[in-house]
């Protein structure tokens, strides 16, 4: 009986590809795909039914049960599965210690307009050029954790598939539509009558005081200069109401804070929470 024995070689075609996707976002761009890690995730964009081009797997992921498991799902399903040492693992992979797995995944397909629910007033949450790939992904956690319908990003915001960004959004990159706004998304939003609330560090109203029952958007802006004033003056600045001593919030931590509240305001109003429609 022969034994499969696993890649030993960091010098392999599909090896070049992985690293490359994931230091690469012109190339992740080009070719539509992005790498994930660790056995959660992997299962997650399974069980969403994500198109996935190659695995790399090593003996660490088949010592355990369900890890195995997961590989008969994969192999099931005639995704490309590649065998490989921890040695070319740890070569591929971009955090520090491996789960034994990864995958090369399809990105979803652009989204033409706005993917927004009719029964119920819309909620999206805007990402102004948000720079830090793990900001970016706790929000994008904390966004479709809370039951907003999309996810908009600008233009000069950090690659939602970048891959600490895909880490830190524990994979909700993949359950709630995210969409690259153009230029004149605030725009858009108007025409749809959507009120738009920017959120500026003193100053604006307090968040428990706007309505969020109403087809609303909300938007969180850069780490260090927040959101230009020729767009937050095109709508109502909000704060969340903090002691003197307090400079800021995280972006992520604020944003996860007005989510939940507006959910939590919109349910006592009556709204009920209504799944993302991904299409």
């Amino acid at each position: 009986m022969s034994v499969l024995q696993p890649l030993d070689s960091v010098d392999n075609k599909s090896i070049r590809v992985v690293r490359r996707l994931l230091t690469n976002r012109t190339f992740r761009e080009r070719q539509q795909q992005a790498v994930i890690e660790g056995f959660h995730l992997l299962k997650d964009v399974v069980d969403a039914g994500i198109p996935i081009h190659l695995v790399l797997y090593s003996k660490r992921i088949t010592q355990m049960e369900e890890g195995r498991s997961l590989l008969a799902r994969l192999q099931m399903a005639r995704v490309r599965l590649m065998y490989v040492t921890d040695k070319v693992l740890d070569t591929a992979s971009a955090v520090e210690t491996h789960q034994g797995i990864l995958a090369v995944v399809e990105l979803p397909k652009d989204r033409v307009g706005w993917p927004l629910p009719q029964d119920v007033p819309p909620f999206i949450v805007v990402a102004y050029q948000i720079q830090d790939p793990g900001n970016l992904g706790t929000l994008i956690r904390s966004v479709q954790a809370a039951g907003a319908h999309l996810f908009g990003v600008s233009k000069g915001t950090v690659d939602v598939y970048n891959p600490k960004t895909i880490r830190a959004a524990a994979g909700s990159v993949f359950k709630i539509p995210i969409v690259s706004l153009s230029d004149d998304w605030i725009t858009e939003l108007r025409q749809r009558e959507i009120s738009v609330a920017f959120t500026v560090v003193r100053g604006g109203r307090s968040y428990a005081d706007f309505d969020w029952s109403r087809p609303s958007a909300l938007v969180l802006g850069n780490e260090g200069s927040g959101i230009p004033f020729d767009l937050t003056r095109e709508a109502e600045e909000i704060s969340i109401p903090m002691v003197p001593t307090a400079e800021s919030l995280n972006v992520a931590m604020a944003g996860s804070i007005l989510v939940f509240h507006a959910m939590w305001q919109r349910s006592q109003k009556g709204i009920p929470l209504v799944p993302p429609v991904m299409l």
